[in-house]
């Protein structure tokens, strides 16, 4: 027999078992499929809880949230039917199938995802959410979608909840282990069939779904980075499928997802994707309706698909020889070019918000370029910028639902900050966006931004984004 854990969790100390330590499951857990406890730093709250924790509740299954790693280079089992239903108003009479959503703590799961989780994500609202109308009826007859958004809403539950109690993480993480688990045995067939383009679409939602839990979570940026390169994997694998998928709504929505996410880690990754689609070749290339407004993109989506253009641009600058003219003068060019098309850029739309939002996109991506390329004085270019993100974030409250997604401009705005007042602006936007959706990648980016404020004075931090000594850091 093992010697006792004075330090392990809860369940090795009730088996009176050397525990590893290892959280959130420690390997005795896994290995034996228990629910892995772990005390509170209170003596007394280890007690009660060692005690009133059920013997039945000790033999459910539970294990440690496992890395992406490589499997993003298998493939995905053949496409099932998609039931489309009519989302009830309370998950109560909600018609699940299977064993994916049973027991009432996965109710509470399920309710969070309706009643919050969905709506903090995506600029449109309830009834037009694609994150309800379009992934719950998927949900309801596929245990790998149900099991990633019951994941997905365990962790913004957490980042809402610090102290939501331990059976309630340990499910979520439960969860998140079992669909990816999930996502590794269906990866069998698809990128060697081209046919089955309707499994490559599917799992190309999951895999979105897992990167929205990490940004969501915001402390783990490689996990980040290894969902963002399997949706890179399977964007590729869809692009050169001759076959028509079947399911429109799931392609338009996880095209946006996509576009959106890897658009915007192409800003602080050195690898900026090839895949992000120009607007002829976006949601109407696979056969889905053009829509004014989308769900992350709002009425900007051609200004996306430029983020990684002036990223690249940014980086190459940055590495440039100041000896070569020919190759400053050809970095120039493209600058007034890239920047011809951002400032000519006009929404499509008259919703006063979603132009805002918009509005700050083209600000911020103007002010990197400006910044790097522009004759001017920076400390000209760098207040008048601010003038304008002032004039725009007054107009637009921090619970608009569009403001789920000005977190990368103000993170664009906040390194170029150099005046107190300046970053209080930004300072102040970003804690009422932590408050009011609960997102980790928000805390990120404005404790980021606070390390980088209280570096030594005239230390050039607007380079540190773009050469290749810079850390890995996803800001979406």
């Amino acid at each position: 027999m093992g010697a006792r854990s004075r330090s392990g969790c809860l369940s090795c100390r009730r088996r009176k078992k050397k525990c590893d330590e290892t959280k959130p499951i420690c390997a005795a857990c896994l290995r034996n499929a228990l629910n892995c406890v772990w005390p509170d730093t209170s003596p007394l709250k280890a007690i009660s809880e060692v005690v009133s924790i059920p013997q039945q509740q000790m033999q459910t299954f539970s294990a440690r949230p496992v890395p992406a790693s490589n499997a993003w280079a298998l493939t995905i089992g053949a496409p099932r039917d998609l039931p489309i239903v009519t989302i009830p108003a309370s998950p109560s009479n909600f018609p699940l199938l299977g064993s994916a959503a049973s027991g009432s703590e996965t109710w509470r799961l399920l309710d969070h995802y309706l009643k919050d989780t969905a709506n903090r994500l995506a600029c449109l609202q309830d009834s037009e959410n694609p994150f309800l109308h379009t992934i719950l009826p998927v949900a309801l007859g596929d245990e790998l979608v149900m099991n990633s958004i019951l994941a997905l809403s365990g962790v913004h539950m957490m980042q809402r909840l610090p102290q939501l109690n331990l059976e309630m993480q340990s499910l979520t993480w439960s969860r998140y282990t079992r669909a990816l688990q999930q996502l590794r045995i269906d990866l069998s067939e698809t990128l060697n069939d081209a046919s089955n383009v309707d499994a490559a679409w599917r799992a190309l939602l999951v895999v979105l779904i897992f990167y929205l839990l990490e940004a969501t979570r915001g402390n783990d940026p490689k996990a980040m980075q290894r969902h963002l390169d399997g949706a890179h994997h399977l964007m590729a694998h869809v692009l050169r499928s001759t076959e028509t998928p079947t399911q429109p709504s799931i392609v338009s929505f996880a095209t946006e997802l996509y576009v959106y996410n890897a658009a915007l880690a192409s800003f602080t990754t050195n690898s900026p994707p090839a895949l992000i689609m120009s607007p002829s070749m976006g949601l109407n290339g696979f056969g889905s309706t053009d829509r004014e407004i989308g769900v992350l993109c709002g009425c900007a989506y051609e200004l996306f698909t430029l983020v990684p253009h002036v990223s690249a641009l940014l980086r190459n600058s940055a590495s440039c020889d100041s000896s070569m003219t020919s190759s400053k003068e050809g970095l120039t060019m493209e600058y007034l070019n890239i920047r011809g098309q951002i400032e000519n850029w006009k929404p499509r739309s008259n919703q006063r918000e979603l132009v805002l939002c918009a509005e700050l996109y083209q600000q911020s991506l103007l002010l990197l370029l400006d910044y790097r390329f522009a004759s001017e004085s920076t400390d000209d270019i760098v207040d008048n910028a601010f003038w304008k993100l002032n004039s725009i974030i007054s107009q637009l409250p921090p619970n608009s639902p569009i403001a789920t997604t000005a977190n990368w401009p103000l993170f664009a705005f906040g390194i170029h900050a150099r005046k107190s007042y300046h970053r209080e602006i930004i300072r102040s936007y970003l804690q009422s966006l932590v408050e009011f959706f609960g997102m980790g990648v928000m805390s990120t980016a404005l404790r980021q931004l606070e390390e980088l404020w209280m570096s030594e004075p005239g230390q050039d931090v607007i380079s540190k984004f773009f050469t290749n000594q810079n850390e890995l850091l996803l800001i979406c």
